[in-house]
């Protein structure tokens, strides 16, 4: 539990009345009625709570006072790679691919995923997507030679749609287009 949680608990518990057991008759239900009817006790087990300290109080109003600092930091991680293939040339494919990738200079906030479909007889058709975008797409048939250069493709495909894509980006955002919206 965290520390402003753990004082937050502790401030609740203080202001809360405990009644003890012994101050209640179990067998009398005129002693539960009264304490029901009764709108400041609050019926709670026969574990008694200290009370706050001051010096606590004091701290937990700071902190709900101070403003809060933003870091408009994006927590994500960047240049993740996902393997969702099923065959031995898949994972070929995708070794081949993991082992020569670099990321483009710039390049943040994408996840690539390479993943294969079944086809006929013992190729597959190989995906290469970035954040859901399809950027490559080839049957892959279990030969070496094939896996290596289609890899060596995919990676330079992906590696350029990745610098156009900040490129893009960049000039989306950029001075020229950025207007009110009326014509």
């Amino acid at each position: 539990m965290s520390l402003i949680a753990s004082i937050f608990l502790s401030a609740f518990l203080s202001n809360l009345s405990v009644v003890q057991n012994d101050s209640v008759n179990k067998n009398s239900t005129s002693g539960i009625s009264s304490l029901l009817n009764n709108s400041s006790t609050i019926l709670t087990d026969s574990i008694r709570t200290k009370s706050t300290p001051s010096s606590l109080i004091k701290l937990v109003d700071q902190a709900v006072k101070q403003p809060v600092k933003s870091n408009n930091n994006d927590i994500e991680i960047d240049g993740l790679l996902v393997d969702d293939t099923k065959t031995k040339s898949g994972k070929d494919f995708y070794d081949l691919f993991y082992g020569g990738w670099e990321a483009p200079a710039g390049a943040k906030n994408y996840t690539i995923t390479v993943s294969e479909k079944p086809f006929r007889l013992t190729s597959t058709m190989i995906v290469v997507s970035i954040n859901e975008n399809i950027v490559y797409q080839s049957i892959l048939q279990p030969r070496q030679e094939i896996i290596e250069s289609q890899s060596e493709e995919a990676i330079f495909i992906t590696q350029d749609y990745l610098t156009n894509y900040e490129e893009i980006m960049k000039q989306i955002n950029g001075d020229d287009l950025t207007g009110s919206g009326i014509f």
